[in-house]
Formats: C-alpha cells, structure tokens, sequence
C-alpha cells in the first residue's frame, strides 16, 4: 500500500504565499538559482513556495518526480 498525503491547503488555497518569505530567504543564502520549500504540518498550515527564474523551475518537475521515486523506493525498504 502507497501512502499518499493530502494536504490541507495548497497553491492558490488559505495558505498560497505564506511560505514565499521562507523559501525566498533559503534561495537568497543559498545563493541558488531556485529554491522549493514544502511545509507539512506547520504551525501555520501545509503548503509550499518555490522561488527563482522561469528557466531554473521549469527545471522542477522533473527533479521532483526523481526526488519522489527515492523516496518511495527508501521508504520501502525501511517498511519491510
């Protein structure tokens, strides 16, 4: 079985733009060309922020669906 959350709030939703200070603020020290936040259960709420160029998030996607498939597959072994 695949556990698959739900937030409570995303993009556009009570929370849209409440991570933006946070996540601009991780790609200003980082010094990157783009920065994603995900808050799961914050004190304030889920959601997320993505701060950067057009051309680095188009980038996002893709990393994300990679991120994800790590994920579950180390998940999966710590399930077992």
């Amino acid at each position: 079985m695949t556990y698959r959350y739900v937030p409570e709030d995303v993009a556009d939703g009570a929370s849209a733009g409440l991570f933006d200070l946070v996540c601009s603020e991780v790609q200003q020290t980082t010094d990157a060309r783009c920065a994603a936040v995900v808050v799961i259960g914050g004190a304030s709420g889920s959601g997320y922020s993505i701060a950067g160029s057009f051309d680095a998030q188009l980038l996002l996607p893709d990393i994300l669906r990679k991120m994800a498939d790590v994920l579950e597959r180390q998940l999966a072994r710590r399930r077992q």
